[in-house]
């Protein structure tokens, strides 16, 4: 994937966050910084990983770091993004995967301003303060080089998790599809602001995945498993492993000529 610089993963505790962690490490990452609230999970996903690197050719050339946030927390964003670039050197890709949803029952009218204040801080707000820190320092680094073929590159590539709700609507899902719409619109207009400046952002819109988040009670599951034998061409839900291998495409020197783009992976879903 062309992918041998320095990343930052928010949301890496779990899901496609992890996901993407670990698929870093696999294609040459030279560090990997994972983020998450949930630091006893996070813990345990670097342990793993580093478990992982011990079978791998260039374990020794990659530097797994591991902090405890909230990526609503604006002074710690901000100070953990600076303490990342200092023990790295520099900042190359990151990965805005944290994200919560709440579901409205019985809609828009009934979503309590505390549950929309909650997911919207979460999904939007910290997106954004996480690719205004790190971009606030690629912008002021050389750019990276390929390892594949030596030619230039970009200062630093951004992904920000959004989902087929930044394409689409969804009953009951205010704060949600709102605060996805948002992270498509944020990745438009930063991508146009700095690409010429060697900033690329871009946004992975996922599908129905196997993650906590959709697989986490029983309604929805079922929920989930009526969507995918209805609306889903290829029938079945995505896996974390298929989103992350995108999320390195658009991360990564073969996607160089790529930003302010939505890549949906979806089974088929948004074509319809």
């Amino acid at each position: 994937m062309d992918v041998p610089g320095f990343a930052i993963v928010t949301g890496a505790a779990s899901g496609i966050g992890k996901q993407c962690a670990i698929a870093f490490v696999r294609e040459g990452a030279a560090g990997v910084a994972l983020l998450d609230v949930n630091y006893e999970a996070l813990k345990e996903v670097k342990v793993e990983i580093e478990q992982m690197l011990l079978g791998l050719n260039h374990a020794k050339a990659c530097q797994i770091e591991a902090f405890g946030i909230s990526v609503t927390d604006e002074a710690l964003v901000n100070e953990t993004i600076t303490t990342i670039a200092t023990k790295f050197g520099r900042i190359d890709y990151v990965v805005n995967a944290a994200g919560i949803t709440i579901k409205h029952e019985e809609g828009a009218v009934f979503a309590s301003t505390t549950d929309w204040q909650k997911v919207i801080d979460v999904n939007l707000t910290g997106t954004f303060l996480v690719l205004r820190a790190s971009a606030r320092i690629m912008l002021k680094q050389e750019r990276l080089r390929s390892s594949l073929d030596g030619r230039e590159l970009q200062r630093g590539s951004i992904v920000n998790v959004g989902s087929i709700m930044s394409i689409v609507g969804k009953a009951m899902s205010t704060g949600y599809v709102a605060s996805k719409h948002g992270v498509l619109g944020l990745t438009r207009t930063a991508s146009e602001d700095y690409a010429a400046k060697g900033l690329r952002i871009n946004t992975i819109c996922p599908g129905y995945v196997q993650t906590p988040m959709t697989l986490g009670d029983p309604k929805a599951v079922k929920a989930t498993q009526e969507i995918v034998d209805h609306k889903v061409p290829m029938k079945r839900l995505g896996t974390p492993n298929e989103i992350a291998d995108s999320v390195l495409f658009l991360a990564g020197g073969r996607s160089s000529f790529v930003t302010g783009f939505a890549l949906c992976v979806d089974g088929g879903y948004t074509e319809r």
